[in-house]
């Protein structure tokens, strides 16, 4: 099995020898409430982003594209593991790309993250378009 190590490994050796292309750049999202994960992705994708969407933190690290995403966007509280978790464990297997994360519980999270700087931005819910998507234009260097 794949660790997502190997994962990040093979696709850096990847990024080295592939031509440049047009492509849309890609962004994963992590949201466990449908409507919310929905509506950003809806958004970044009239942005010019290919936003890979996931329910849950699970579905994300074994997605192969979190490899090469620019960005991460993920909800602090969800079921299973938070976003904290998430980002960490990313970061631990050489993962670099920013992070974004998105909440209803800013006290929850500060005491949550202990000073621990992983995040980029952090958006409070609710969520207004022009500032996610003014984030995610500053994460992916778009401005």
């Amino acid at each position: 099995m794949e660790t997502i190590k190997d994962r990040l490994a093979r696709a850096k050796m990847q990024e080295m020898t592939a031509p440049a292309s047009p492509a849309r750049p890609q962004i994963v999202l992590v949201d466990d409430d449908i409507m919310v994960r929905r509506s950003c992705q809806l958004t970044l994708q009239g942005c010019g982003y290919d936003v890979r969407a996931h329910s849950s933190p699970v579905q994300a690290l074994v997605d192969p594209a979190i490899t090469q995403a620019l960005c991460l966007i993920t909800e602090f509280r969800m079921v299973g593991m938070d976003g904290i978790t998430l980002v960490r464990s990313l970061r631990a297997n050489g993962w670099t790309s920013p992070a974004i994360l998105v909440t209803a519980h800013r006290v929850d999270y500060v005491a949550a993250a202990q000073g621990d700087e992983i995040f980029v931005e952090i958006l409070e819910k609710p969520l207004p378009e022009r500032r996610l998507i003014a984030s995610v234009d500053r994460a992916t260097g778009r401005v």
